[in-house]
Formats: C-alpha cells, sequence, structure tokens
C-alpha cells in the first residue's frame, strides 16, 4: 500500500508531462539547465504577438530542445521541422505530434531505392520539397511559428554548410507580410557528445540519449556545459539576399552565422 501511495503520484505526473505539450517543455527547461548554462543575447528582438521564420545554425541534435524550451520562456510556440527517420520511434512520434511538428523527407533516400535499383523521376522529390515549402508558407501565414533549419544537418567543422539547400531561401522569396525571420546563432554546443566535432558521423540518437542521462545524474559534480543563444531580426536583409538568387542567400547566411568565429580566435568553433 505505502508503494502504492508513493508511486502513484509520481506516474501520475510523467502521465501529464508525456501528454501534455506546456508540462513537458517545463520540465525540458529544467533538465537542460541543470546540464547546460544557457545566456541569451537579443531577447529584446523577441515579442510574442510576432509570426517567426526561425532560422538557427545547427552545431548539435541537442540544440532545438534548448532553442524551444528558451524560447516558451518568450511565450513563442514553435512547431518544428522534424527529420522524417525520428518519427519512426513511438513515444518520439507523439512527442513531435505535441508540437505538431512537420516530416522531412529525407530527399537523399528518396533520390536512390536500391530495393527497385532505379532513380525515381526527379519530379517525386521536387513535389514533395514544393509540398514542404507549401506547409511552412501555410503555418506562417496562418501565424504559426516555424523552426528551420537552412543547412538541414549539424555542422561537421563547426562552420554552417548551407551549400545548395533551396528550403529556406524559397521560403523567404515567398514570406508572408506578417513574418518577422528570427536567426539564431548557436555557440557552446559544438564539441559536445551531440555533435559531429572532429567530423565524425552523427551521433546515434539512443546511445547518446543514455550517455546523456548517465552525465545528468552526476551533473551536479560537473561544470555546466555554456551554451550562447544570440537573436537578431534579419527580415529585412534575408528579403534583400533572397532577391540576389539562392547561391548567394546561401552565402551571405553562412557568413552571418559564421561572422564571430574570427572574433572568437577560431577558424571554427573550437572543440571542448
Amino acid at each position: 500500500m505505502f508503494y502504492l501511495l508513493v508511486t502513484l503520484p509520481i506516474l501520475i505526473f510523467l502521465w501529464l508531462v508525456y501528454t501534455s505539450r506546456n508540462l513537458l517543455l517545463l520540465c525540458g527547461r529544467w533538465i537542460l539547465h541543470r546540464r547546460y548554462d544557457v545566456t541569451v543575447t537579443g531577447a529584446r528582438e523577441i515579442d510574442s504577438k510576432s509570426t517567426y521564420l526561425i532560422i538557427p545554425n545547427h552545431p548539435a541534435i541537442v540544440d532545438p530542445l534548448i532553442l524551444v524550451t528558451e524560447l516558451y520562456k518568450y511565450r513563442i510556440n514553435i512547431r518544428p521541422l522534424v527529420d522524417e527517420s525520428f518519427f519512426s520511434n513511438r513515444m518520439v512520434r507523439h512527442i513531435l505530434a505535441l508540437f505538431d511538428a512537420v516530416k522531412v523527407p529525407d530527399f537523399q533516400k528518396l533520390n536512390f531505392r536500391p530495393i527497385l535499383k532505379v532513380r525515381p523521376k526527379k519530379q517525386d522529390s521536387a513535389r514533395r520539397a514544393r509540398a514542404l515549402g507549401y506547409t511552412v508558407l501555410a503555418t506562417l501565414t496562418s501565424g504559426g511559428n516555424i523552426l528551420l533549419y537552412p543547412s538541414g544537418h549539424i555542422t561537421e567543422s563547426g562552420k554552417e554548410s548551407i551549400k545548395n539547400r533551396q528550403l529556406a531561401h524559397n521560403v523567404i522569396s515567398q514570406l508572408p507580410e506578417n513574418t518577422r525571420v528570427l536567426a539564431v546563432r548557436i555557440r557552446g554546443l559544438y564539441g559536445s557528445i551531440w555533435s559531429r566535432v572532429g567530423g565524425r558521423s552523427a551521433p546515434p540518437f539512443l546511445k547518446t540519449l543514455i550517455k546523456s542521462i548517465m552525465l545528468w545524474f552526476f551533473s551536479k559534480f560537473r561544470k555546466r556545459r555554456k551554451v550562447r543563444l544570440y537573436f537578431e531580426d534579419i527580415t529585412h536583409k534575408c528579403k534583400s539576399w533572397a532577391s540576389q538568387g539562392r547561391t548567394i542567400f546561401n552565402k551571405k547566411l553562412e557568413a552571418w552565422y559564421d561572422s564571430d568565429l574570427k572574433e572568437m580566435g577560431y577558424d571554427s568553433e573550437e572543440a571542448s
């Protein structure tokens, strides 16, 4: 009976967290702050009454979690774009559903089907890319905030590499009038277990999560990793860059993300 009285409230609380977006964000922020010392610069750029297309650099797999929980403090609810591979796990899929996440297809896999031993028509991937763009634009038009990573992958070197990606350019070229572009420069996560420091392959999610949980339990005895989030409204800059074509737009955006690295004394972020 005593065991039941002790465990039942805990189970009820965990169930409420699992089914409530707000509780999940609050608990997530508390958990992350025990592991990371987060500093926010440029918070004055954030207005809860505005609609945002949020475009961060991508140093590590964990940075969307930190970003979403920090923006929740400013009453900014985000609909993230998430790689379709994360939807394969039932629990993760449920959490993504709470955030109304948009599934992003793996276009590299789409362009090669080893079972069929043929490449599908180019129109297939182009059609899905357009559909994704329309979903983003429809969400922004209706007043929803979108989290979009222009590079589409975590950085290998510490510098952002957008290359010929087109989604960010296409969306900003047709940006609804009521939408502002909020760029985020994230520092401090490159070099963590969630990053590709040294050019290694992307860390396996489940294995890294288990390792991260183990480190979290000892966080009281470890120095918290310093993470800095720098926000800037670059709506006018982005529109100007987009009007000059995708190549120039991507290069300008990469330069914005990496603009502070030389000031820090590095060609790329220092592994730590």
